[in-house]
């Protein structure tokens, strides 16, 4: 279980070594009896009372729990009461009201369950923490953490508390990490405590019985300490005085101890033999080597760990001693200890992991939605019991000797089609009193009203019709049945937010050897990552990193109404502002719960050349994304200066061309002028062919200069000639007509 480095840079196991002076012997470094020293009995007898007290101390409520979870269960009736019914001729019926409640949060849970990622301390770190991300996805795989954390949600939901297991087991067993459910009935908790993760908490404790030939082979030195705790259990008629009813339940039923408290006869003489093994994470105040400053900051300090030594040797950390809460464990049976040792994980946390629901405010004790609408639901099966005796059997009022058999009167008068005989003379009467059942059936139906209304879960919840017409009241029905169980959903996520922080710390400590590893996308993909390999990528334990909950998915209600109301927001920006919905298409489709969302954003993003708010800088896809983005602009400024040149190109010719024609026309207009100064010249010497000349260049359409202005002199007197007679009219002058 801990490693140890040779000079080789390899790495081996040895015994755990405590360097911590004055404390308890380890099981492990046990020779001859040391668990049986004065100091370890002393300490057995401590836990062994810390224990009990805790056994006492919950007694009354887990009594309670498991009552909770009988009535999910539809045993809803104690075995005095349905015998009683029994006797009078009644039915004892469950209409199991609670179970639809709870599972529609259990459901709920299912359908949304949240996703996580890790993230690094440093911005150098960044490709570590994704191979960390990508890696505990693997290990969420293998180990089936969704079910297993459905099953303690369902626990939190029933009887008010859930309880998760995260550890090492070693390479051995499959995948060294493991993920486990615990079932509530085992697990006893220093009730002082106040936080929600039990940090303030000095003691978990957990109880499990084991066949002892399974005990002996995991402890072979402590045989006889195990033979002789069997010997103890099997003095008591009811197994022993360290468990109560809902912890050893299933014990008792085993061992042929069931609720009538007889034993079942052997038939081949072997007696299945079984012993209570106790496991207690308790907190002891010593000295510790702690790390102080760098990434690993207040952590135990590891000398196997490559990440502390780093920072050791780089100088931005050091070794301190203080004093400090340390973990230890301990496994144990009532006649003495099988194992001890300090915490052989660095977190020096509690593996056990707690889901709430509600806790009481005097004592602190657990319990869950049952509780509260139990005796409602009792109520309703009372009232159904009732109504059915009623309605199934008939009140005899007669005069004595009416008839010569009672009992098969009442046989008879039970009957649809009865014919019932009397005596003459005698009075007989059959009251059936039908309408008594109307009125118990009536008080049914509001008790399962009740059971909405204390539990929080709707018809609209539930999918039911319901007297809400209009689409907002249904909607504001749901979110009422949303809120009065987010308290559960918020517990849920803080205590995976608890489960990831301690789950990667072990996989920070544990996971240090080179491992390839498969993993797949949402279209189930296949993907082949490596850790530990030599590339500083992809080394995962030299580096620190913070898990943190990516998503809340349990509040789909909350999300898909912020949905509509940004749905219709663009919907109203998309005529004036179409480049706004172009810019922010791929965050609305990443915000929607659809099949293969990731894939249709990362399509959305090549399209429109968005990249993701969220990645690293050095991230490869970024990375590709603003490369393909920075060739296709430099492709788009060399279009547009091969465009530009041309358009010069033939600018530079128009303009040749044009000064060619203005070289023409310069030598025309000279012509031309020469040609009238000899024109003149002529007119001047005979003064008689002028009057010819003009009247040729009227009758070819030539119109002077001095025509010109005359003409338009003329148009401005008659305008303005015009404008004064409609202002003596008294009519507003006539506005200019654009040219």
């Amino acid at each position: 279980m801990f490693d140890l480095q040779a000079d080789d840079g390899s790495v081996r196991r040895k015994p755990y070594q405590s360097p911590i002076p004055d404390t308890p012997v380890p099981a492990r470094l046990a020779r001859g009896n040391s668990l049986d020293s004065s100091a370890n009995q002393s300490l057995h007898l401590r836990l062994l009372d810390i224990y009990s007290r805790e056994l006492d101390r919950q007694a009354d409520n887990r009594r309670e729990q498991a009552i909770d979870e009988d009535f999910y269960d539809n045993i809803q009736w104690t075995e005095e009461d349905a015998q009683t019914l029994k006797d009078r001729g009644q039915v004892p019926l469950v209409f199991n009201v609670v179970a639809t409640t709870i599972d529609w949060v259990l459901g709920s849970e299912k359908r949304a369950r949240s996703d996580f990622k890790i993230l690094p301390r440093r911005k150098e770190d960044g490709k570590p923490a994704q191979r960390k991300t990508e890696l505990m996805k693997y290990l969420s795989d293998v180990n089936r953490d969704p079910f297993d954390v459905s099953r303690s949600f369902a626990d939190a939901a029933k009887v008010g508390v859930g309880w998760m297991e995260d550890g090492y087991q070693g390479d051995d067993e499959g995948e060294p990490i493991f993920t486990r459910y615990e079932n509530w009935r085992n697990m006893l908790w220093d009730s002082t405590a106040t936080r929600l993760d039990l940090e303030d908490a000095r003691y978990i404790c957990r109880s499990k019985w084991v066949d002892l030939d399974v005990a002996c082979a995991i402890f072979p030195k402590r045989k006889a300490l195990l033979n002789r705790s069997v010997d103890d259990a099997e003095s008591f008629a009811t197994i022993d005085s360290y468990g109560d009813e809902a912890m050893d339940e299933l014990e008792r039923e085993a061992q042929g101890m069931g609720e009538t408290g007889r034993t079942s006869e052997s038939i081949t003489g072997y007696q299945r033999r079984r012993v209570r093994v106790i496991e207690i994470w308790f907190k002891m105040p010593v000295t510790v080597q702690k790390m102080k400053g760098g990434m690993f900051q207040g952590e135990i300090y590891d000398e196997f760990s490559p990440g502390h030594r780093d920072q050791i040797a780089s100088g931005e950390a050091e070794i301190v001693s203080k004093p400090a809460m340390r973990m230890y464990v301990a496994l144990m049976t009532t006649a003495g200890l099988l194992w001890l040792s300090p915490s052989p994980y660095r977190h020096n946390r509690f593996p056990f992991t707690p889901i709430w629901n509600k806790r009481r405010g005097r004592d602190g004790m657990p319990y869950g939605m049952v509780r509260n609408i139990r005796d409602i639901q009792f109520d309703i099966n009372k009232r159904a019991s009732k109504a059915l005796h009623i309605l199934s059997t008939a009140k005899i009022i007669m005069e004595e000797g009416a008839v010569e058999d009672v009992d098969k009167l009442a046989e008879e008068a039970a009957r649809p089609d009865a014919v019932i005989v009397k005596k003459k003379n005698t009075e007989l009467t059959i009251s059936a009193d039908r309408d008594l059942s109307q009125w118990h059936l009536e008080l049914m139906s509001r008790n399962i009203g009740m059971v909405q209304q204390v539990g929080g879960v709707t018809d609209e919840n539930l999918g039911r019709t319901t007297n809400a017409v209009s689409g907002r009241a249904i909607e504001a029905r749901q979110n009422q049945g949303s809120l009065a169980t987010s308290h559960l959903f918020d517990n849920l996520r803080l205590a995976q937010q608890v489960r990831g922080e301690k789950k990667l710390s072990v996989m920070e400590q544990f996971m240090d050897q080179e491992k390839q590893f498969r993993i797949t996308n949402a279209r189930g993909a296949p993907e082949y990552i490596k850790i530990n390999d030599g590339l500083p990528d992809n080394d995962i334990v030299r580096t620190k990193a913070d898990f943190v909950i990516s998503e809340e998915d349990w509040r789909a209600s909350v999300r898909q109404a912020q949905m509509e109301s940004l749905m219709e927001l663009l919907a109203k920006l998309a005529p004036v502002s179409p480049q706004i919905v172009l810019v922010s298409l791929d965050l609305i489709v990443e915000s929607m719960d659809i099949p293969n969302g990731e894939e249709l954003v990362k399509r959305i993003r090549q399209i429109t050349g968005m990249t993701d708010p969220d990645a690293e800088e050095d991230d490869p896809e970024t990375v590709a994304l603003k490369q393909s983005q920075a060739a296709e602009q430099q492709l788009q400024m060399q279009q547009v200066m091969a465009g530009l040149k041309k358009l010069l190109a033939e600018a530079a010719k128009t303009e040749a061309q044009a000064e060619e024609i203005r070289a023409k026309t310069a030598g025309a207009n000279m012509a031309t002028q020469k040609t009238a100064i000899e024109a003149a010249g002529a007119i001047a010497a005979v003064p008689a062919v002028s009057n010819v000349a003009d009247a040729m260049l009227h009758e070819a359409g030539y119109v002077s200069r001095t025509e010109q202005e005359q003409v338009v002199a003329q148009a401005a007197q008659a305008a303005q000639a015009a404008q004064q007679q409609q202002m003596a009219a008294g009519q507003p002058p006539a506005q200019p007509q654009p040219m």
